[in-house]
């Protein structure tokens, strides 16, 4: 709690709160990406189909305010099997809160749908995220791993015909054939890693025929440094999570009052008018009072068991709150740790390309040894390989601050106000 409270602290001192929604990255494909997904997706089209029951449900519970209208006919023998019918029209006075307590908890269902709609478009905007950095990444790795491929191949070349004028020994050859196969092979997997990623993409938007054109181009200034405390306190109060288990909370508090309403008598207003054999009667009007009790004390006991359920929704809330928390804090970490990997990156894969090509120099002229030169090499691709991962992994984690913490909010995700 301390940490939160500094953090909550922290933010007034970085100013005004960024002006939700307003933030998206500057790869126009991506966002037409996400958007896409999210307006496609069957499990969106799903969660909005469910949306749409729950703001029938609240219609339907809407129209209990109003008279409800009854027929009743039925056959009497004493006249000869004549039909008698009766119209009724009844109006509620007084229920004791149950119609109330109905469509309360009817408008909560509908903010819960609402959310979950939310959950899902958070989800899948995050994957599709992933997936998206994922395949620039191995194939940006792909070409460094070609590259390395073909000076490997170079490399046997030239010590093939070292061996040939019997300057090198024939284990030096081996040693770089073996090196080159072992590259190939890594380059073949990083292959077929990139087309499983763009396979999880084509699975996200259903287009089987979707190719990625950008390349992963990592810029620093494309991936400002939010303040920690205020990113924290906008992903909570964006928190989809957060907010369908509140309504769901409230749905909760709702179905105790439904329960208790049920403990109540319930008084309205009755007109009836007689048809058929009965049309001598004449109608009539007045009050309705209504007890209706179930065997013991059963009622008590689904009272109780409303009760219950509200405790635990309540709990529930703090639960996810705990755990958007952690789910931030460790994405600002994973942010913070990317970026300095990136940058002492760039310096290593500089400076094991200038020790490689010292290494070969030197190799030519005798003061170095054939595994040292190809262990410069390998260390090379193995440094540009690392900083292709930690340039990727600031872009992801980047993104994934600006869906989380409502900043970047793609044009089907609503803004949270239902």
């Amino acid at each position: 709690m301390f940490v939160i409270r500094l953090l909550i602290v922290l933010a007034t001192l970085f100013g005004v709160m960024p002006c939700y929604g307003t933030v998206a990255p500057g790869n126009a494909e991506l966002v037409t990406l996400v958007e896409r997904v999210l307006s496609t997706h069957p499990s969106v089209e799903a969660a909005r189909a469910e949306v749409g029951a729950a703001r029938s449900e609240l219609s339907a519970s809407r129209w209990t305010l109003f008279p409800a209208l009854a027929v009743e006919s039925y056959a009497d023998r004493r006249d000869g099997g004549d039909v008698s019918a009766v119209v009724s029209v009844e109006q509620p006075l007084w229920t004791g809160g149950r119609i109330s307590a109905g469509i309360r908890q009817s408008n909560h269902r509908v903010d819960a749908a609402l959310a979950r709609l939310d959950e899902i478009r958070l989800e899948l905007a995050q994957r599709s995220v992933q997936a998206y950095v994922d395949v620039q990444r191995l194939r940006r790795r792909a070409r460094i791993l070609e590259g390395s491929l073909t000076e490997h191949r170079k490399l046997v070349d030239s010590m093939r015909r070292r061996v040939q004028q019997e300057i090198s020994a024939a284990s030096d050859l081996e040693l770089a054939q073996s090196r080159t196969r072992q590259t190939e092979i890594e380059a073949l997997q990083t292959e077929a890693d990139a087309e499983i990623a763009q396979l999880r993409l084509r699975e996200l938007t259903g287009d089987n025929s979707l190719q990625i054109a950008a390349q992963l181009d990592y810029r620093e200034e494309q991936n400002p440094i939010i303040p920690p405390a205020q990113l924290l306190q906008s992903a909570l109060n964006f928190d989809p999570s957060a907010r369908r288990l509140t309504a769901e909370a409230a749905i909760a508090s709702a179905e105790v009052s439904l329960r208790k309403s049920e403990l109540m008598p319930q008084l309205g207003v009755r007109y009836r008018h007689y048809l058929g054999s009965d049309g001598d009667l004449d109608d009539d009007f007045g009050l309705v009072f209504r007890v209706q009790a179930d065997g013991g004390l059963s009622r008590v006991g689904v009272i109780n068991a409303a009760r219950q359920r509200e405790q635990a929704a309540a709990l529930a809330i703090d639960a996810a709150t705990r755990e958007r928390q952690q789910i931030v804090l460790a994405a600002l970490t994973d942010n913070g740790a990317a970026r300095r990997r990136a940058h002492v990156g760039r310096e290593a894969a500089l400076a094991a390309k200038s020790v490689t090509d010292s290494f070969l120099r030197q190799f030519a002229a005798g003061r170095r040894t054939w595994p040292e030169v190809l262990n410069s090499v390998r260390e090379t691709v193995s440094a540009e390989l690392a900083q292709i991962d930690a340039e990727a992994g600031v872009v992801t984690s980047s993104i994934r601050l600006l869906l989380l913490s409502g900043q970047w909010r793609p044009v089907d995700m609503p803004s949270g106000d239902h």
